[in-house]
């Protein structure tokens, strides 16, 4: 059986490599295409046959982040199991969801449209269900089957956000500079989804404003990883004293 330190330190050790990861991948993920440009339905599946290989480079690329940025919110999770065990255990389940939610579009850009851009430039039978599955998975719009999950998963976020930050915030500096990143994405994606519920927010913003909201990921992770590396060193210093 291993011992709850020892588990901590495990985790703790994951969920740092998965940061350091996390922002190793930022840099191929500026540069690959996740969608071809806008235009024509003609011109954007000539660009698909032409780009279709750097196309699923770059959802592996977001498919690689997704999981690693899941296994930092893991462990942030667990990091207040014991002082807040409910808000632990809630925040457990909203990433857990996320990751579902997730994985599913990143799969479909893997694994379907490959086989849909095949299929409609081949002129196989099934060119008309390619073709419109095609369009009712386009990832430019806010409104498509593909990107209504991606916002699912990040409204998954949003909620972890706000019930993990208030007990993040009672740790060391770098989890509340981490704890306040949070709340601030919770808050803020919640009054996005207002916005668009009420049509405050046209669907062709949609993408522009969470842009600009979602950095706070990113600050939030360079938290923890601050966070999660002090709690390794000293693991490492306990173990060294004690032999």
């Amino acid at each position: 059986m291993i011992k709850e330190p020892q588990l901590d330190d495990t985790v703790n050790k994951a969920a740092y490599w998965s940061a350091i990861t996390l922002f190793v991948m930022v840099v191929p993920s500026i540069f690959l295409p996740l969608d071809a440009p806008e235009g024509p339905f003609t011109d954007r599946m000539m660009w698909f046959s032409s780009n279709l290989g750097a196309f699923i480079l770059g959802w592996i690329v977001q498919m690689v982040a997704m999981l690693t940025l899941t296994a930092v919110f893991a462990a942030t999770a667990w990091q207040v199991r014991g002082s807040h065990p409910l808000s632990a255990i809630i925040a457990g389940i909203a990433v857990l969801i996320s990751l579902v939610a997730f994985i599913i579009p990143k799969f479909i850009a893997i694994w379907s449209i490959p086989q849909m851009v095949g299929a409609s430039t081949s002129l196989s039978a099934n060119v008309e269900v390619a073709e419109q599955l095609f369009q009712l998975l386009n990832p430019s719009l806010s409104f498509s089957l593909f990107t209504s999950f991606d916002y699912l998963g990040f409204w998954m976020y949003g909620v972890f956000g706000l019930v993990v930050a208030p007990a993040l915030f009672r740790l060391s500096l770098s989890a509340k500079i981490a704890a306040i990143a949070l709340g601030l994405f919770g808050v803020l994606f919640h009054l996005l989804f207002i916005a668009v519920l009420t049509g405050n927010i046209v669907s062709a913003d949609v993408g522009i404003v969470f842009e600009s909201i979602g950095a706070l990921l990113l600050v939030s992770v360079g938290g923890m990883a601050v966070f999660l590396r002090k709690a390794i060193k000293a693991a490492n210093s306990e173990e060294f004293a004690s032999r």
